[in-house]
């Protein structure tokens, strides 16, 4: 049955990323299931073409993204049972550490991020499933962060939490886990230099977020953008003080 995979030799100069491409094709397009063993490295040799140094970068990857159980013997590595979620934890790290080293990669992600949560916020107060419990949980996040009064440092990871909630409360799961993807890149992103950031203080970032949960309990998405606005602005202000560092 693997034998007659849509697997093809290979041309191009990083072959291993190639190769690995086409096993996880193979995977999410339902060809290897989970439990099936990828054949050994020898055969991929054969199949692909290429030395066994490739194949083994290849595995090593695939590994890396928790699609399979490497074994080095006769039988092959094995596909493993995996969800998205395993999936966007591994988009997540990924991302989190593009943040380092790539400054445009940081522009294009909060931007990315700016719609995701204007979605959520707009899902939130459409939502029909969203229980009067999911809002008192929401409105015990708004307390916590008004006890933090102007300690940016202690608000912030309360702040991140608070969004992280709007996100389950749409009880949407694809809209949870590409938030969740930000939830690292926020905190590294933001917290060594809130105090440049937000020399003022947390206040109007608070001003915000008590704003869009009402405008979210009132479904006044015009309040919604108005307060996502803020938000937006902050982001604006993060890009510029990381340029000047």
């Amino acid at each position: 049955m693997l034998r007659s995979l849509p697997f093809r030799p290979l041309r191009k100069t990083r072959l291993y990323e190639e190769v690995a491409e086409q096993i996880k094709e193979s995977i999410f397009n339902g060809l290897i299931k989970p439990g099936d063993h990828i054949p050994p490295e020898r055969e991929l040799c054969e199949i692909f073409n290429v030395g066994r140094p490739t194949i083994r970068e290849a595995l090593r990857t695939l590994s890396i993204m928790g699609l399979i159980e490497v074994n080095t013997g006769k039988k092959g590595s094995v596909v493993k049972d995996c969800d998205i979620i395993q999936y966007m934890e591994v988009m997540r790290e990924q991302l989190s550490w593009l943040i380092k080293v790539d400054e445009k990669t940081v522009e294009d992600l909060w931007e990315v991020r700016k719609y995701i949560e204007l979605g959520i916020a707009h899902s939130l107060a459409c939502n029909a499933n969203a229980t009067k419990r999911d809002f008192e949980k929401l409105g015990r996040f708004i307390k916590k962060m008004e006890a933090c009064k102007g300690d940016i440092q202690a608000y912030f990871p309360i702040a991140v939490e608070f969004h992280k909630e709007l996100a389950l409360s749409t009880k949407n799961k694809i809209f949870y886990l590409v938030w969740e993807i930000f939830h690292d890149i926020l905190l590294k992103g933001y917290s060594p230099l809130l105090e440049e950031i937000f020399p003022q203080g947390p206040s109007k970032l608070l001003e915000a977020n008590i704003g869009l949960l009402r405008a979210i309990k009132s479904k006044d998405h015009g309040a919604i953008d108005k307060a996502m606005e803020i938000h937006a602005e902050a982001e604006k202000r993060l890009i510029e003080v990381k340029k000047k560092t």
